[in-house]
């Protein structure tokens, strides 16, 4: 998977979890986090900066990675290039 952040111009590849990973490492703060909370940090600032509720599936960092991101894809908060 390929996706560029929109508004941010960062391009990632590699599986969901690893562009997760890649995400959360340019994230100053979120060294100390799990990957479950970055995305639910994340996903506080989307909700507090739009009407966009993106849910997440319970499971494993992969399962996670994978949902958060498809949501950013639908939610129009990333692309796929």
């Amino acid at each position: 998977m390929r996706i560029e952040i929109v508004g941010e111009g960062q391009r990632l590849s590699g599986t969901p979890r690893q562009i997760l990973m890649q995400m959360k490492s340019l994230t100053r703060g979120a060294e100390h986090m799990t990957l479950r909370e970055y995305v639910e940090a994340n996903l506080a600032n989307i909700a507090r900066g739009s009407a966009i509720a993106l849910q997440l599936a319970d499971g494993s960092d992969e399962e996670l990675a994978e949902s958060f991101l498809q949501g950013m894809l639908d939610g129009g908060f990333a692309r796929r290039f």
